[in-house]
């Protein structure tokens, strides 16, 4: 019989406002998830209220589907989070974990 033990990832931690999060996503997931997110909304208009809407919302509860339940209100502090605020969130996140996947592959391969 053959065996085999794959090396296990370790859980990734991101501190943002003094909140600390476990990161639930994959950069895999993330990226995956972002170009969705580009398919779906990325022919918005600005008049498109609704479609707007629906795609802060996304938005924003990928964050929270990302960090944990309740993640933006965390990070705000209870304020309420402007539609450009909530892109800049993500776009943040989403890059600061797409670093720590880089740094990894460069500890350990380079």
């Amino acid at each position: 019989m053959r065996s085999l033990i794959l090396e296990i990832p370790g859980d990734l931690q991101i501190e943002i406002n003094g909140h600390v999060f476990n990161v639930n996503q994959s950069d895999i997931d993330i990226l995956n998830k972002c170009a969705e997110f580009q398919g779906k909304y990325g022919d918005l208009k600005k008049g498109d209220i609704l479609g707007i809407k629906d795609a802060i919302n996304s938005f924003i509860a990928y964050i929270d589907e990302i960090l944990g339940e309740d993640a933006v209100l965390k990070i705000s502090g209870g304020k309420p989070v402007s539609i450009s605020c909530a892109v800049a969130w993500l776009i943040a996140i989403c890059g600061e974990i797409t670093r720590a996947g880089d740094d990894y592959i460069s500890e350990k391969y380079e």
